[in-house]
């Protein structure tokens, strides 16, 4: 599988028809349609045989976690692999992929809301077990019916989130549409 990165506005059409059949067949929905803060997504793509077969994208957030340490965040959405490709762990070599290219663009940690933990863990990814919050203005509100999971992308952040506590804290500022 050849892996391409392209910013959402250089999507050529093609690419985005693609991407919309992947995500309308995984989650009823277009990628970049739904909500502003995708029109500046970075798009991942998995392609075999001039089609994409598997895909993501990621949007920056800052996570500031408890102690006001603040994180570079690449925040990952719409993982998904054709329906009649899946189980021949295409989506697990595209996110092994990515999370190698975010470490060297900079980022601390990746972040994803999942829909299948397993999946995810048996890629190494750590489910948070703290609390979080979402900044709106000058109002923090706990965002309890959420879960996320966590990929540190640097030494010093995977010791610290590999042994987060209940009481442990992530907040990120609020975005229209899916706060997580």
């Amino acid at each position: 599988m050849q892996f391409k990165i392209i910013a959402a506005h250089d999507l050529d059409k093609q690419q985005r028809q693609q991407i919309a059949e992947l995500c309308f067949a995984a989650f009823d929905e277009d990628p970049w349609s739904q909500y502003t803060f995708m029109q500046t997504a970075v798009h991942i793509i998995g392609i075999l045989d001039n089609t994409i077969v598997s895909h993501a994208l990621w949007t920056d957030r800052i996570f500031t976690l408890k102690d006001d340490v603040i994180v570079k965040t690449a925040y990952i959405e719409y993982v998904t692999t054709d329906y009649k490709m899946r189980g021949k762990g295409l989506a697990s070599q595209l996110l092994r992929y990515l999370t190698n290219l975010l470490s060297t663009l900079g980022y601390e940690l990746a972040a994803l809301q999942p829909e299948d933990e397993a999946f995810y863990e048996k890629l190494d990814w750590i489910s948070w077990l703290g609390y979080l919050y979402i900044k709106q203005d000058v109002s923090t509100y706990l965002t309890d019916d959420y879960q996320i999971m966590l990929f540190p992308l640097t030494t010093k952040l995977k010791e610290r989130l590999t042994y987060n506590l209940e009481e442990d804290t992530i907040c990120a500022d609020w975005r229209e549409g899916e706060l997580w």
